[in-house]
């Protein structure tokens, strides 16, 4: 893990000129540390890695209501997600700068959406709301690996007081950033280096981006309850250990804003199947909204 310090504002402006000489001076570090250390030789952080946010703030966002522990009867919810509607376009704007060698990040970032057989979507959002009682997440942080020029999640959802580790599985360097929220130093996550840790510093809606990549990009949902999970390619989602009663289950498609819900009631030791199917129309099609922390409106925080 290596520190960078560049002060480029890249939540105001993501072009490739305005970040030219910043991207060199990226590319020049990691070259020359990769030379210089192993990957058991890593530079200390700055201390960054060993600053999370207090759980008392942690506690007072996530249960502003002051809510007892839920220690109840739990059940599921699981799906799958499917797109009626046009098929995703082309995004010819990221494929023109994805290099040759980056078949992953084609796939990835070559359409708006990621479809899979019968239609089925990935990187659907989908939350379960509404119960009653605090919960708390079971870990304390959320893996993202970086792969052939890409994150291998456009959609993440992380719990606030949870942070994100990013950790390249391959042989290139990958440098996280998180916009929508506070500019901080940038940490490098080198090939068979250690994880990188990202830390959203409130609930609401950011973007990751690779600085060294701007094609590759996650929205990134913090939200202050642990009841969710992305679809993969199947669309397939599972949700466990929703205390019981009446809940809202939510989904969110965020290239396309495409949004659904339905209520159910959650039974004891029962898993209750939800299914969706997002509509997409070309003509409808609406600018995704900037990355910020004060979150989308169709996804309950």
């Amino acid at each position: 893990m290596y520190r960078v310090s560049c002060k480029a504002n890249l939540s105001s402006n993501l072009s490739p000129k305005h970040l030219g000489n910043c991207s060199g001076v990226f590319l020049l570090f990691v070259l020359l540390t990769a030379c210089r250390h192993s990957a058991k030789e890593q530079v200390p952080d700055a201390g960054l890695k060993l600053i999370p946010i207090p759980e008392q703030r942690i506690e007072a966002i996530n249960n502003a209501n002051k809510q007892a522990p839920y220690q109840g009867a739990t059940g599921t919810v699981e799906g799958v997600v499917t797109m009626v509607g046009d098929a995703a376009p082309d995004m010819t704007t990221y494929i023109d700068k994805i290099p040759a060698d980056c078949s992953i990040a084609t796939n990835t970032y070559g359409k708006l959406f990621r479809e899979g057989a019968g239609r089925s979507v990935a990187d659907v959002l989908v939350a379960v709301t509404g119960y009653k009682g605090y919960l708390k997440p079971k870990a304390d942080h959320v893996e993202l690996l970086a792969r052939d020029c890409a994150w291998t999640k456009k959609t993440i959802g992380v719990t606030f007081g949870q942070r994100i580790e990013v950790k390249s599985s391959d042989t290139r360097p990958y440098i996280p950033q998180l916009l929508g929220g506070p500019a901080g130093a940038l940490l490098v996550a080198v090939p068979g280096g250690d994880a990188v840790p990202v830390f959203p510093q409130e609930p609401g809606h950011y973007v990751l981006i690779d600085s060294m990549r701007l094609y590759s990009k996650a929205d990134v949902f913090v939200v202050r309850y642990p009841t969710f999970d992305v679809t993969a390619l199947n669309g397939r989602y599972r949700i466990e250990g929703i205390p019981v009663g009446p809940v809202t289950v939510s989904a969110l498609l965020p290239s396309t804003s495409s949004a659904d819900s339905r209520q159910v009631t959650v039974a004891a030791n029962q898993t209750v199947s939800v299914d969706f199917a997002l509509k997409f129309s070309r003509s409808a099609m609406q600018p995704q909204a900037a990355p910020s922390a004060t979150g989308p409106a169709k996804l309950p925080r």
